[in-house]
């Protein structure tokens, strides 16, 4: 069974459309998907505003959105699963399951962000020719990690070695024709074998896609938009403020206004970097990594939404401080005041914030 198979499509066929699959209740992954929508319409030009099709489980969060909403019941995103469990198998079923939508499908994921006109993307996808987000890598250049050893064997079982293999692409923005199924068919069968006897990677669809594509020419998407997939939790936050300032009720208005989100994390600026670089340059190790990071949030830009999220580089000092030993964590945090092994932020306000905050942290995880 195809994974077009008992997929209602109440929609009309389309030349372009911005495709997107978003399922499941959680609230970060609706806020992306609607920050992303958000962002596509802010640069597109007047008039010219592509259609945005969402293939969901749960069409009544996007009432009143301008998007087409495509129902997803249990049993398609069951088979789209398929046996092997491999989540990311539903993404290559969602974009084939999209090509009967439209001539020209660019499938959106949902941590992505447009820096310019999603209708440029357009042209760039023909016959022969897909967009992908970015190149990441060459074959040769991961084969020998340990977690890519067993599909390196699944993969000379199809003639590839370091020296014929193919490039790597990122996925999370993927162009493609109506003409393109067969090469769904190939992802999706390489991705049932490959995940057969358990899998190491969870970048496994697309790694399938990007062989399946390997003859034929690949343009990235990167000039044109921002794939956030790295530095997700500061985009979440910032995401939150913004929903909770203004609420999810589509309107021109909540269109202009996302304009006012930073499209970066909050790094300080070139000079207070080189400042905090000073500051840290008799610290060596995970003890400068948690310092930057401390001190990184504390001087980041004066901005709302960039306050918001300043705490995510405390997230991330707290994660090293974490995997320290029970004694060393101790000695860091079990003082007073701010720790000696450490320059002080500039906000003095912020030295009793910050250690508030790691304390918590790592109580809540002994």
């Amino acid at each position: 069974m195809s994974c077009t198979d008992s997929l209602a499509t109440p929609v009309k066929k389309t030349r372009h459309q911005l495709l997107y699959l978003i399922y499941g209740n959680q609230d970060v992954y609706r806020r992306e998907a609607k920050f992303s929508i958000l962002t596509a319409l802010s640069q597109a030009k007047t008039g010219k505003r592509p259609a945005i099709r969402i293939l969901t489980d749960r069409p009544q969060d996007y009432e009143g959105w301008p998007v087409d909403t495509v129902l997803l019941d249990e049993p398609t995103l069951t088979r789209w699963l398929g046996h092997n469990g491999y989540h990311h198998r539903r993404k290559a079923c969602a974009i084939a399951a999209g090509l009967q939508l439209a001539e020209k499908t660019l499938f959106v994921d949902t941590d992505t962000l447009f820096t310019s006109d999603p209708n440029r993307l357009f042209p760039h996808i023909t016959a022969g020719q897909s967009v992908m987000d970015r190149f990441e890598y060459d074959w040769k250049d991961v084969f020998e990690r340990d977690d890519y050893l067993k599909l390196g064997r699944d993969l000379g079982a199809h003639g590839v070695t370091p020296d014929n293999g193919f490039k790597l692409y990122n996925s999370g923005l993927c162009g493609v024709t109506d003409s393109d199924g067969a090469l769904f068919e190939e992802s999706i069968r390489l991705i049932d074998e490959w995940t057969a006897d358990g899998f190491e990677i969870h970048t496994i669809e697309q790694v399938a896609l990007s062989f399946a594509m390997r003859k034929r020419p690949v343009v990235e998407a990167r000039k044109f938009v921002y794939h956030y997939f790295a530095e997700k939790r500061f985009f979440h936050a910032m995401q939150a403020f913004f929903f909770a300032q203004h609420g999810e009720k589509f309107s021109q208005r909540l269109v202009d206004l996302c304009k006012d989100v930073p499209r970066v994390k909050p790094f300080p600026s070139a000079w207070q970097r080189l400042k905090i670089k000073w500051k840290l340059r008799n610290q060596k190790g995970t003890l400068r990594k948690v310092g930057r990071d401390l001190l990184y949030g504390s001087a980041a830009p004066d901005h709302p939404y960039y306050s918001a999220c300043r705490h995510e580089w405390w997230e991330c000092a707290s994660r090293e401080i974490l995997r320290w030993d029970e004694s060393r964590q101790k000695k860091l945090l079990n003082q007073n005041r701010w720790p000696q092994q450490l320059p002080r932020p500039e906000k003095t306000e912020d030295e009793k914030v910050i250690m508030s905050y790691l304390k918590k942290r790592v109580a809540a995880a002994r």
